[in-house]
């Protein structure tokens, strides 16, 4: 990974003067996948990296504590000028930029600080961690940590690596989850193969998590590898070799989705005023499109989530949100097992339900719920968190 050069500095844009301003360059050409917020309002740098996303990219710059969102033609011009700074100082093209920005909704960018940095983030740009840890501690906005994972993987005896970062606490809800995700890898893949991957990956990862059921201006996760006539992974070469093409696709596919995974999985922990980690899986659905409607179902509404916190185990509250999520199912037969626990059997409370355990099973600080329909043979998963005062006190008081 020693061709991706990042940096991270603090331009101003954040009043408690921490790191706002991330940078990656690419010293070889590189090809973006990349999944955006399906909101109808979207923010002018995912306008301007949508329309990027199908050049060769060579740079990538994100700001934090301001999401240029909801500005009008003066928040598109502004992004613009920021590309347009970035370019001139690397020496590349506009077209090969890729821009993210994050923070407050609705007040303008103050471009002219973001311009002053620029040429001390591009000169700072290295190839070692401290790199890399300056860019994911810029690009945070209420995180309590930075995100990041690593997965190294071998193919035909050669070493790759998939590394990644994310931001992400609060606005969080699948539809492209709310956040920012950066994915890095040194193999070469077919723009047309890694597309199919990188969002595969992202309706299992990304796309599966729920912090308070709010989806953002900004959202955009994005997977950024080498440009090559000779991609290690394409699905379109031909059939004599398919079969290594194909264990290979796997190899890279597996390390991906892990890495996915993991950042997704940090950013639920960290959710915003959260003090216990979810899990909500519906298994034996009829499809596995109405079994993540149920967990999420489950998994968004407010009444659930402070079950959660009071660790008072009101099962009623489970079997309501099952019910009102649309999805055929055979309302007579449901159970349901929290920590491996049966809770409700053939929707009613388990005979094996007793005092002790309903006074501990929600005491953990990870919480495993399965609901089982028993109507089909699908299943599907989301993680999400609990609802505490926190959440209203970070949002409650946000822009001051």
């Amino acid at each position: 990974m020693n061709n991706f050069l990042f940096a991270g500095k603090a331009c101003g844009l954040k009043k408690n003067k921490d790191l706002d301003l991330g940078l990656m360059i690419s010293k070889f050409p590189l090809k973006v996948s990349a999944v955006f917020t399906k909101n109808k309002v979207k923010a002018a740098p995912v306008v301007i990296s949508k329309k990027n996303s199908g050049n060769i990219i060579k740079a990538l710059i994100v700001n934090s504590g301001n999401a240029n969102a909801c500005n009008g033609r003066q928040g598109m011009e502004d992004a613009l000028k920021v590309v347009k700074s970035l370019a001139k100082e690397v020496g590349i093209d506009e077209s090969s930029i890729f821009t993210c920005s994050t923070g407050v909704i609705g007040e303008r960018l103050n471009v002219s600080l973001i311009e002053r940095a620029i040429p001390d983030l591009v000169n700072s740009a290295d190839e070692n961690e401290n790199g890399f840890d300056n860019f994911t501690k810029a690009i945070m906005t209420t995180d309590t940590f930075p995100k990041t994972a690593v997965k190294s993987f071998s193919i035909d005896g050669r070493t790759y690596q998939i590394k990644g970062a994310a931001k992400g606490s609060g606005m969080i809800m699948p539809d492209m989850a709310t956040m920012l995700a950066f994915i890095f890898t040194d193999v070469p893949i077919k723009k047309e193969t890694a597309d199919k991957m990188f969002k595969e990956c992202v309706e299992a990862s990304f796309n599966s998590i729920t912090v308070d059921g709010d989806t953002s201006t900004n959202d955009t996760a994005s997977f950024f590898y080498p440009a090559s006539d000779n991609p290690v992974i394409d699905l379109t070469m031909d059939k004599a070799k398919s079969k290594q093409n194909q264990n290979n696709y796997k190899i890279v596919k597996e390390s991906l989705f892990e890495v996915c995974y993991e950042l997704a999985k940090m950013i639920i922990i960290d959710g915003e005023g959260a003090t216990k980690l979810i899990k909500v899986t519906v298994v034996n659905a009829l499809t596995e499109t109405g079994a993540k409607k149920i967990a999420l179902t489950v998994a968004n509404s407010p009444l659930f989530k402070t079950m959660i916190t009071g660790e008072d185990l009101n099962w009623g509250r489970i079997m309501a949100a099952v019910g009102r999520a649309g999805v055929p199912l055979k309302a007579e037969s449901i159970d349901i097992y929290i920590n491996g626990k049966i809770i409700v059997e053939n929707s009613a409370a388990s005979k094996k339900l007793t005092k002790d355990i309903e006074k501990t099973i929600l005491s953990p600080k990870e919480i495993d719920v399965k609901i089982d329909l028993k109507s089909g043979n699908k299943k599907r998963s989301v993680l999400t968190c609990n609802l505490t005062h926190g959440y209203i006190d970070i949002n409650a008081s946000y822009r001051s």
